[in-house]
């Protein structure tokens, strides 16, 4: 199954991470000079990727927001959760992993992948269904990052939960309940899986009562909540403040 990635960022990290096979690198016939685009053929000529010039009404045709580039590539690669624990193993840092409880918005999912993918997360579990898999428009909405990325898409999210917990890693769940702690009060320097609930409905219930404890985020104006990736963001960027990695 083939699909269309689009935008430079986009475009680049696929060619960069070297993940997923890549049939075609589409540039469109007129387009102005850039240093981004010049690694682009680059890449492709290291890994001796056809780079094909097309009309920029093809690109249109293909995808929104292309900025000119598109790949013909294959299919996203996924990992097991098995995978991403073996990956934390052989850094020798303890598991750093984040779960997303049916986030359906693209551009919620592609931010925290980007945020994620900087802070040196192990590896990021979503569920199959209803849930916004790793799609294109994910990619490009994480700048490219999401190619980086170890992402397990996994069947029963809580019952993946519940193994973690078996494996000695404490879940957090990020809700602002009146049982919830700040974040600041929490211990992040184990091994965690940090828990991102869904747009507007948060953390199901199953979810929520398998976490460990629920953390939340201050706030001292008139709007009740922040959005799922901002509020993701800043407690991921807590974990890996905790963990030494500022420096």
């Amino acid at each position: 199954m083939r699909e269309i990635l689009y935008g430079r960022n986009a475009a680049r990290e696929c060619l960069r991470a070297r993940r997923r096979h890549v049939h075609t690198v589409l540039l469109a016939d007129v387009i102005e000079p850039a240093a981004i685009i010049d690694e682009i053929i680059t890449l492709a000529g290291r890994l001796k990727i056809p780079v094909q010039r097309v009309p920029r009404k093809t690109l249109d045709n293909l995808a929104k927001g292309h900025q000119g580039v598109a790949l013909e590539v294959g299919r996203y690669p996924t990992v097991g959760v098995e995978d991403i624990l073996a990956r934390a193993k052989k850094l020798n840092e303890p598991p750093f992993i984040v779960a997303l409880d049916h986030l359906e918005d693209p551009h919620n999912v592609g931010a925290l992948l980007r945020t994620a993918e900087v802070v040196g997360v192990h590896g990021v579990i979503i569920p199959k269904q209803r849930s916004a898999g790793v799609t294109p428009a994910v990619v490009n909405a994480s700048a490219g990052a999401a190619e980086h990325m170890w992402v397990a898409e996994v069947p029963n999210l809580a019952q993946v939960l519940v193994k973690l917990k078996q494996a000695n890693i404490w879940l957090a769940g990020v809700e602002d309940t009146p049982a919830s702690s700040l974040y600041s009060q929490a211990n992040w320097s184990g091994a965690i899986a940090v828990v991102i609930g869904s747009e507007g409905k948060g953390m199901s219930r199953l979810i929520k009562e398998t976490c460990d404890f629920l953390i939340k985020l201050p706030m001292r104006g008139q709007i009740e909540s922040l959005n799922a990736s901002v509020a993701g963001g800043l407690i991921l960027y807590e974990v890996w403040r905790a963990r030494g990695f500022e420096q």
